[in-house]
C-alpha cells in the first residue's frame, strides 16, 4: 500500500520570540515492513539551517536553527511510503523456550533491551490483577498473551483525545478505564515489561475508520520477540500493526519519541499548538511520478 501523508505543526506565541533549536522526529522509517519513498520538510520562518541525524533508536531527526524573532513557527512535512507488511505474523519464533512467559532473552539481547523492560515496582504491582487475567487467558504462551492483551486493552479502555500532554501513568489509566492512544500504550507497555517482554513506544500514523474524520498522529507498541524482531501492536485499535501503520519514530519512553522538541525565550510568551494531518492511499498520478508503475 502506497500512503502520501501531509503534517502540519503550527506553534503561536502571542508576542514576538527567540527560537532555540528544535529538533523534529517526523520522517518516516524504513525497514520493518515500510518504505520511504520521498521525504520533505519546510518551515515558516525559513529555518537558517539543519542537520540530519539518528538518535539512540535509530530514528531519523532534524536539528533546526532560527536567526531572528517570530511571533509562530510552523513545520510543514510531506511525504510518501509504501507499507510492505500484509501479514503481521509472517515470523516464526526462533526457539521453542520463547514460546512460553515469563520471556528469557538471551544475556546478550537482555542486557541490550534493558531500557524496553524498565517497569517501577509500583507500576508492576498495580497492573498484576491484568496481568494475571490476561496470562491466564492466553495459557502463559507469548503470542496469544500478546495478541490478547492488545484486544482486551481495546475492549475495555475507550480511546479518547487528549492533544497534549504526558501519557498518563499505567495506574491512573486502570483507574480512569479510558486513555488517549499513548496512555493505552504506557499501560500495555507496562504489562508487557511486568511478563519479562521488551516492549517499547511507537509514534506514526495509521489509515482507519476512526482517523478519517480527524487525522492525528498516533501511537501504538512493539515488542521484541526473538525470531520476528520489534512487532508493533495497537492497543487503541486492539490489532496487529501491519500495512495500514507507518512508524515514524520508537523509543523507550514516549519522551523519546517526540515528534518537535525545543523551547523559545520571550517574557510572557506561551505557546499554543495546532496541528492538522491528512494520510491517504496514493493514486496512479503519485505513483508513475515515484517511478512506482
Amino acid at each position: 500500500m502506497l500512503l502520501s501523508i501531509d503534517h502540519n505543526t503550527t506553534y503561536s506565541y502571542g508576542k514576538k520570540v527567540v527560537l532555540a533549536p528544535h529538533i523534529v522526529r517526523l520522517r518516516p522509517r524504513d525497514g520493518g515492513g515500510q518504505m520511504t519513498h520521498m521525504f520533505s520538510l519546510k518551515t515558516d520562518p525559513p529555518d537558517a539551517g539543519r542537520s540530519v541525524n539518528s538518535d539512540l533508536d535509530g530514528n531519523t531527526t532534524v536539528t533546526l536553527w532560527f536567526t531572528g524573532e517570530c511571533d509562530s513557527l510552523a513545520i510543514d512535512t510531506h511525504c510518501v511510503v509504501e507499507t510492505l507488511r500484509e501479514n503481521p505474523f509472517d515470523f516464526i519464533v526462533s526457539d521453542t523456550k520463547f514460546l512460553d512467559l515469563p520471556m528469557q532473552y538471551p544475556p546478550g539481547q537482555k542486557a541490550a533491551l534493558g531500557p524496553y523492560l524498565t517497569v517501577s515496582k509500583k507500576t508492576a504491582l498495580a497492573v498484576t490483577e491484568l496481568r494475571e487475567t490476561i496470562l491466564s487467558r492466553a495459557r502463559g504462551r507469548t503470542t496469544d498473551f500478546i495478541l490478547s492483551l492488545c484486544e482486551h486493552i481495546h475492549k475495555n479502555f475507550p480511546h479518547v483525545v487528549r492533544d497534549e500532554g504526558a501519557p498518563w501513568p499505567a495506574e491512573r489509566t486502570l483507574r480512569e478505564k479510558k486513555g488517549s492512544c499513548r496512555d493505552i500504550v504506557e499501560l500495555f507497555a507496562s504489562v508487557c515489561r511486568s511478563t519479562g517482554l521488551a516492549c517499547r513506544h511507537v509514534s506514526g500514523y495509521a489509515l482507519s475508520e476512526r482517523s478519517r474524520a480527524r487525522n492525528e498522529l498516533h501511537a501504538w507498541a512493539e515488542v521484541y520477540l526473538p525470531g520476528g524482531g520489534w512487532r508493533g501492536y495497537d492497543p487503541s485499535a486492539g490489532l496487529a500493526v501491519a500495512d495500514r501503520h507507518v512508524a515514524v519514530a520508537s523509543g523507550a519512553t514516549h519522551e523519546l519519541i517526540a515528534p518537535v522538541s525545543g523551547s523559545f525565550y520571550g517574557e510572557g510568551a506561551e505557546a499554543e499548538l495546532q496541528f492538522q494531518v491528512r494520510v491517504k492511499k496514493t493514486g496512479k498520478r503519485e505513483k508513475k511520478a515515484l517511478g512506482l508503475l
